[in-house]
């Protein structure tokens, strides 16, 4: 049997304390710190809620503006939404960032705190629940992290949202010029709530969804036109370019008509008059080469 000898008895309170002591002081750290420095971000100069509660927008001011009878109360009524539509938006994305943040650094420093104290006791059991329980941290976060939050796409969420607020608000800022028959109350009220649902996370995805769909039409589109041509073709596009290339102070004027054929600004000079034309040639799509092809000939610059 295994002897325990009393100074072993004696050293292990002192041990168990100092790791006790240790995790409370890794909670405070934590508590202490994940209201501005882990979150990125200094104390607000004002609470957001006291502002919004010192606004004091109401329902019965919603209904005034759908109501609105001047131009002036339309935008007054509308500009007090829209100020606590922005901060209440900041407020979230302020929230948004510190939530994975906190998480982060409350999961790092429990997992810290597990794995110390298993360091300071002598009972294999006591060790390996310390392990098991700063695993369990470890994973579970990870679940939540990678399921909800996914990795690194906030900031990507952020962006989309603010991009479909400025497109909205802009729409607002001008519409906002307009008479009362041109943008009434009702109008004014509904473009609100799409400035309030641009700020969520479901629009921000739907936008960065439609952005990619976008991309990918216009890319599936520069490979259509990376067709393989024939040699006749080949040689037509050689004869087009060179019809370019060889536009001089002559030419130049009737290098510009070809130009204001394709519906092109006028260029001052040769070189910018060339580069322009070949340019119209991107992509190089047949509709695209027909087009510059016709205005060189009906301008006598190609035969």
């Amino acid at each position: 049997m295994k002897t325990t000898h009393p100074e072993a008895l004696a050293s292990r309170p002192p041990l168990l304390f100092f790791a006790a002591r240790l995790l409370m002081g890794l909670a405070v750290l934590l508590l202490a710190t994940g209201c501005s420095t882990l979150r990125g971000t200094p104390t607000r100069y004002q609470p957001t809620a006291d502002v919004v509660s010192k606004i004091n927008l109401v329902p019965q001011d919603l209904a005034d503006l759908q109501a609105a009878d001047t131009e002036l109360n339309r935008n007054l009524l509308q500009n007090k939404a829209i100020a606590v539509i922005d901060l209440q938006f900041h407020q979230f994305v302020r929230d948004l960032m510190a939530d994975r943040s906190d998480a982060s650094a409350a999961a790092a420093g429990t997992t810290l705190g597990a794995s110390t104290a298993g360091a300071f006791v002598d009972s294999v059991k006591a060790k390996t629940n310390y392990a098991l329980f700063a695993a369990g941290v470890v994973g579970a976060f990870g679940i939540v992290d990678k399921s909800y939050f996914y990795e690194k796409t906030v900031p990507a969420l952020v962006a989309a949202m603010g991009a479909a607020r400025a497109n909205v608000l802009v729409r607002m800022r001008g519409s906002q010029r307009d008479t009362l028959g041109a943008y009434d109350g009702t109008a004014a009220l509904a473009d609100l709530e799409d400035y309030y649902t641009a700020g969520t996370v479901l629009a921000a995805i739907a936008e960065i969804t439609a952005r990619a769909d976008g991309d990918k039409k216009a890319a599936l589109d520069e490979v259509r036109a990376l067709e393989v041509p024939s040699d006749a073709e080949i040689t037509r596009r050689k004869q087009i370019s060179s019809a370019i290339f060889a536009i001089n102070d002559a030419s130049l004027d009737k290098a510009k008509k070809a130009l204001a054929q394709l519906g092109l600004p006028e260029q001052k000079t040769v070189k910018d008059t060339r580069a322009a034309l070949l340019k119209a040639l991107r992509p190089p799509t047949p509709e695209r080469i027909a087009l510059v092809e016709k205005a060189l000939k009906d301008n006598g610059l190609l035969k």
